[in-house]
């Protein structure tokens, strides 16, 4: 047991190409994948997984979902992924203090997350980044323990 935390990318797959016409009107259907006989309609990308890391947990969370933590799902704007990535750069995540949880870790293991905040950061970047150039998608956040 113990914190596990999740970056996750949903991309949506239209059944229609809309930057295609058919010659009578309208746009042009198109085949989605078919897994296990069903149509996808969306796709869950793993952007990101951390063990452990309660600083980033605590951040996202009291800057994101008003402090409520739930393990429920955060949805982040590319603005908001930034905003992640610059604290994980310029470490501004919450002190040691404020971090514990039963299963969250010890501060020998979020300073060593810590060093590795640049790292780390790249993830939300390219996350941002797809996000912002990606149509019908969206990215979450969320932990279990």
């Amino acid at each position: 047991m113990g914190l596990d935390m999740y970056l996750r990318g949903d991309k949506y797959i239209s059944q229609w190409d809309h930057s295609q016409q058919k010659p009578e009107g309208g746009s042009l259907e198109v085949k989605r994948p078919v897994v296990d006989g069903f149509d996808v309609e969306t796709y869950v990308l793993d952007m990101g997984t951390w063990r452990k890391f309660a600083p980033l947990h605590v951040y996202i969370v009291n800057e994101f979902a008003d402090g409520v933590d739930e393990c429920q799902r955060i949805d982040l704007e590319a603005e908001q992924l930034r905003k992640i990535a610059n604290a994980l750069r310029d470490n501004k995540l919450p002190s040691n203090d404020d971090c514990y949880g039963c299963f969250f870790g010890s501060p020998e293991m979020w300073d060593e997350d810590r060093s590795e905040g640049k790292e780390h950061a790249k993830v939300f970047d390219a996350a941002a980044e797809w996000v912002e150039s990606t149509s019908w998608a969206s990215v979450t956040y969320q932990a279990s323990w």
